[in-house]
């Protein structure tokens, strides 16, 4: 489970555990007892019948005989490389249409396509790039690899984001690229990165590549910036094994993106030769062409699990002391790739969250629990001294400058200088939410179940 870090609350003690487990079953949750079985009060983890003995997982990713013909199809048109079929780039058009975006370049990888946009972007030694300590490590790979600073700036401690009111403090005159990251299904605070950066005149490229399809105001991430990345690694909720797109609407920047990508080729013909700088990012028709597959079958799994989730979500939060987790603006969109809630233990007769999920997992739903604690962060990975003692940091950057910024990396909610008592609930949800209503029906039962019999667990 991701550690995650909230805002402290007090402590108010309650005089009885089994009166507040009485009020908790007469408090609003009523009609999520209603369908118990009748031997199912005695809790699971003290020795009763769970709720749920079938597993919720099934292999991902999902395929089918779809697939293998899309495969197959491409391996005998012998036009294994995009430059001589179709599949990449009809699913270019298709992609950037879906997203609401002008244009849409594949390439090989997440990683690649927000490395592309940094290189057609310009930024080079000597610059800095705003971003985050709380991301997958590729974030920072492609800026340091560029011999940038990342510049971190540290996270909102109730949703692990990059926390918007702390950037102007890190802009300086060697900004380039603000770059938030938009994790697991869960935006960030574009609209107000947004304001920042028009402010000040910085580039905005999304990292997006966990969160396809989610949106706020009814734009999807990823089309905020000058450019925005998505990752249809296999771990994704749309996935080609590896692969990636970035999306823009700026023409310039994505024919640039586009020739990047192409060993710097035009992609409109008008130039001959390789006018543009490039290295070879290229998706393969391979990838494509499950590609194409999977996101007819991602399109109706986007929509079980908008349905499923939110009625959880909505079923669960009438439980007193499980709220839906933050949200920067009202209407957002999350995917419901994973599933949160905060969790007030003041509210639940103290039972702390880990103890709370220990008890739902015992009636078969896979729950996490515990304090909002962020992990080790980027910051402290030993690739970023690496890169700052190379000949090619220390020519771009003065020693003054480094050792500056080496001080810098202190950052109080990310580093758990601040602890706080404010709990949460997730789980996984990538496959647990394309079940069926039964489904669905055992997670929100084995949660009333919990909640009635929590005076057992004090």
């Amino acid at each position: 489970m991701k550690r995650l870090f909230l805002t402290r609350r007090s402590f108010v003690k309650r005089s009885s555990a089994g009166l507040a487990g009485a009020a908790l079953a007469t408090a609003g949750t009523s009609s999520l007892y209603a369908n118990l079985a009748r031997n199912a009060d005695k809790l699971a983890i003290l020795g009763g019948t769970p709720v749920r003995s079938k597993s919720f997982s099934q292999p991902w990713p999902i395929f089918d005989d779809n697939e293998e013909k899309a495969l197959l199809k491409a391996l005998r048109s012998r036009n294994w490389c995009c430059l001589r079929g179709d599949a990449v780039y009809d699913f270019q058009k298709t992609f950037a249409k879906a997203m609401g975006t002008r244009e849409c370049v594949l390439s090989n990888g997440g990683t690649t396509a927000l490395s592309a946009s940094l290189h057609v972007l310009g930024v080079g030694p000597g610059d800095e790039v705003i971003t985050t300590p709380n991301t997958f490590i590729a974030t920072i790979n492609v800026i340091t690899n560029m011999h940038a600073l990342p510049v971190f700036v540290d996270i909102d401690p109730d949703t692990g984001s990059m926390n918007a009111d702390l950037i102007e403090d890190a802009i300086t005159e060697h900004t380039k690229v603000i770059m938030p990251v938009h994790l697991a299904g869960f935006p960030a605070d574009i609209e107000k990165i947004m304001v920042i950066a028009n402010k000040h005149n910085i580039t905005v490229v999304e990292d997006a590549c966990q969160s396809v399809f989610a949106e706020v105001n009814g734009k999807k991430l990823g089309t905020f910036g000058t450019t925005g990345c998505i990752s249809f690694q296999e771990w994704k909720s749309l996935v080609s094994g590896e692969g990636g797109a970035l999306l823009g609407s700026d023409e310039d920047v994505m024919r640039r993106c586009a020739a990047f990508v192409n060993n710097g080729r035009d992609p409109k013909r008008q130039k001959r030769g390789y006018p543009y700088p490039g290295s070879n990012h290229r998706m393969t028709e391979f990838q494509a062409a499950v590609l194409t597959e999977q996101f007819k079958r991602f399109l109706k799994q986007d929509a079980l699990r908008q349905e499923n989730g939110k009625y959880v979500e909505k079923k669960l939060c009438e439980i007193p002391g499980l709220t839906p987790r933050k949200r920067y603006a009202v209407n957002t969109r999350i995917t419901y790739v994973e599933f949160e809630l905060d969790y007030d233990r003041e509210r639940l007769a103290n039972v702390s969250a880990s103890k709370f999920a220990e008890a739902v997992r015992a009636e078969g739903v896979p729950v996490s629990g515990g304090p909002r604690r962020y992990g080790r962060g980027c910051h402290r990975e030993g690739m970023l001294e690496e890169h700052l003692n190379s000949g090619a940091f220390r020519a771009a950057f003065s020693k003054a400058r480094l050792d500056k910024y080496r001080k810098s990396l202190r950052f109080p909610v990310m580093d758990d200088e601040t602890p706080s008592d404010k709990e949460m609930l997730s789980m996984d949800s990538k496959i647990a939410f394309l079940g069926s209503r039964k489904d669905t029906d055992d997670i929100v039962e084995a949660f009333a179940k919990v909640t009635k019999n929590i005076d057992k667990l004090t």
